[in-house]
């Protein structure tokens, strides 16, 4: 019985960790976020993962451009919600993303390779963004809950 409740503990274990949606085989990402990527231009090529709440998408005749508020990422590479925004920042998609689906208000994480750094207007302001080309794309459920499993464990009698 002792054994049958440990294998039970440690299956309801696994399942509560988040892993990543991404397949990293390809290199593991460097640890460079979006504000650390506009101070070091030089980083350019690296491979990395990104993400936050989008505030823009623009389809353009190939791609596709996100503009990310970015935000610190969680369990799983998810980005967490409740956090602070740090810098905008584009992923650049190839092909079509549906603005209804892709809409300001939504998360998204991506891996790619961070190629360089654009100057693009909010409002009036002219701020520099670090550019992503994607190569995986992850948007986030709606409800940040209704990914989770669920697990019910219960021991009962009946007569």
């Amino acid at each position: 019985m002792k054994q049958v409740l440990s294998a039970i503990f440690l299956a309801v274990l696994r399942a509560g960790c988040a892993s990543s949606p991404f397949e990293t085989a390809g290199g593991e990402p460097a640890a460079l976020g979006p504000g650390e990527a506009l101070a070091q231009p030089d980083a350019t090529g690296a491979r990395v993962i990104w993400g936050g709440r989008i505030v823009g998408i623009v389809n353009q005749d190939d791609a596709t451009e996100l503009e990310v508020l970015a935000l610190p990422l969680g369990p799983g590479d998810r980005p967490r919600r409740e956090a602070d925004g740090g810098a905008r920042f584009v992923i650049l998609h190839k092909g079509f993303l549906d603005p209804m689906t892709y809409g300001p208000g939504r998360f998204v994480t991506a891996l790619g390779r961070f190629t360089g750094i654009e100057s693009r207007s909010v409002g009036a302001f002219a701020l520099d963004h670090p550019v992503l080309v994607a190569e995986q794309l992850e948007l986030w459920p709606v409800n940040p809950n209704s990914s989770r499993a669920n697990l019910n464990l219960g021991i009962g009698v009946s007569f």
